[in-house]
């Protein structure tokens, strides 16, 4: 957090009502903060107390540290190849980095994969609803997910239910990439 300057609550708030498509009249109802109160603070005219962060945070459905994070000069958040953290699958026939900022994890997951020849990834089922999208950056591959298959080549991008058991397979004599997106709705 900048030291200089404290996070911008009353910006932040304001930003998560909207991408939720809250309007301030129902976060004033879901927090029991008055409304003219949540204008005051979205404008940064007032600091709420701890008490009140508390209360929009919980209406927001959200932690309240996603509320006292201060904003970046450029407001792009990097994970370095160097930092991803990388593990193999069982049969380490495939490595697999992980591209994610951790505070994206109860919600969306990236990763890059690099399989070995005919290496395979396969995976139990996700929670209800989960979704992953696989594009193929160098190879061809099979996806499977629970009775239905698909062969995917070089160039395509594959969405697939993964609350299901679902395999990847590198169909290929070759190091083979992918990248994948696991998205868990809401």
């Amino acid at each position: 957090m900048n030291k200089k300057q404290p996070p911008a609550i009353g910006k932040n708030i304001a930003n998560y009502r909207k991408q939720k498509g809250m309007s301030m009249d129902e976060l004033a109802k879901r927090s029991g903060v008055s409304k003219s109160m949540l204008s005051q603070i979205e404008q940064e005219k007032t600091n709420p107390t701890v008490v009140t962060v508390w209360k929009i945070a919980n209406a927001l459905n959200i932690p309240v540290e996603y509320l006292l994070k201060a904003r970046s000069v450029s407001q792009i958040e990097v994970v370095r190849r160097d930092d991803a953290p990388v593990f193999y699958s069982e049969d380490h026939s495939c490595l697999i980095r992980v591209n994610s900022p951790v505070h994206t994890i109860d919600t969306l997951e990236l990763y890059d994969l690099t399989f070995k020849p005919r290496g395979k990834l396969h995976s139990e089922p996700h929670f209800p609803n989960a979704e992953e999208f696989l594009t193929v950056i160098t190879g061809k591959f099979r996806v499977t997910a629970g009775e239905s298959s698909a062969i995917l080549n070089e160039g395509d991008t594959g969405r697939y239910k993964a609350d299901r058991e679902h395999i990847i397979e590198n169909l290929t004599d070759q190091e083979a990439k992918a990248y994948l997106v696991v998205w868990f709705p809401q």
